[in-house]
């Protein structure tokens, strides 16, 4: 098929259309803590970046390039908003991606804490101290 203009902004459409469902697939994902599905969405993600940067050279190199902004500007209009909704799409999940690293770092300096807590002993005067060992080095 001849790399047309219209052919070439049709082809920009289909690659937001998958990028818009790959990224709500990545909320979904984050959303459940499916942690596991991420790095292979992450590779799509990156493949259809790619393909969308490779498209839009292609449209640049065209010689009636200049009718993006007279005869397919309505197109143009669509495939900015479509690419802005993912633009915003994917913002949102990173902020998700960073919740959910505070919540883990969070989780795991109270998990630290009751550790700590549980190996607290009292001395003679009532003061507290950590202890290193668990208790396992009694002798009788």
């Amino acid at each position: 098929m001849p790399q047309t203009l219209p052919v070439l902004l049709e082809r920009q459409k289909q690659i937001l259309n998958k990028l818009d469902k790959l990224l709500k697939d990545e909320f979904a994902a984050l959303k459940n803590r499916q942690a596991f599905s991420l790095p292979q969405i992450s590779q799509q993600k990156q493949k259809l970046l790619n393909e969308l940067n490779a498209n839009d050279e292609a449209i640049g190199k065209l010689p009636e390039r200049d009718e993006l902004k007279t005869t397919y500007r309505e197109h143009v209009a669509c495939i900015q908003k479509m690419l802005e909704n993912c633009q915003r799409q994917n913002a949102v999940n990173g902020r998700l991606i960073q919740l959910s690293i505070a919540s883990n770092r969070r989780l795991g300096m109270t998990l630290s804490k009751i550790k700590d807590r549980n190996s607290l002993t009292y001395d003679d005067k009532g003061s507290t101290h950590s202890s290193s060992s668990s208790g396992m080095d009694i002798q009788c």
